[in-house]
């Protein structure tokens, strides 16, 4: 069941980020900005609830660029508990997002994701998702 993500979620969510990230996140950070998202009107945060436990997060950023004909959104996290993958969560997470964006009458939905992350790759692509853009990162 997707539900929207609560503050009592933030320690099932902070697991599945750091599970995605393969590394443990700054804590007080992710907290801090967790909060924050909840409290925005331009972020959404969905929790997939399997059984009363958090098995997957997807997150919405909304953003207005000059260069766009619109509101445009962007999926910053989509993450599954790996036991529970290969069992359309999401697939479930990425259909709801794609709605909410719908109903925002956003104009595009954009995401990145990591190079040496294949399986992602083909499961975004198999969803539409066209590969037309390169990201760029620098640490500072």
């Amino acid at each position: 069941m997707i539900q929207e993500a609560k503050k009592e979620d933030l320690e099932a969510v902070y697991s599945l980020i750091c599970e995605l990230e393969q590394e443990k996140i700054n804590p007080k950070h992710f907290q801090e900005v967790y909060n924050q998202g909840l409290e925005s009107p331009h972020v959404e945060f969905y929790v997939y609830y399997h059984e009363e436990k958090v098995i997957g997060f997807i997150s919405l950023y909304i953003h207005q660029y000059l260069h766009h004909h619109g509101n445009t959104g962007e999926i910053v996290e989509l993450v599954v508990t790996p036991e529970y993958r290969g069992l359309r969560v999401g697939d479930r997470l990425l259909c709801h997002v794609e709605k909410i964006a719908k109903e925002k009458g956003l104009v595009e939905l954009e995401l990145s994701t990591s190079t040496y992350r294949k399986k992602a790759h083909r499961f975004y692509e198999a969803h539409g998702y066209l590969k037309n853009h390169y990201n760029y990162t620098k640490n500072i």
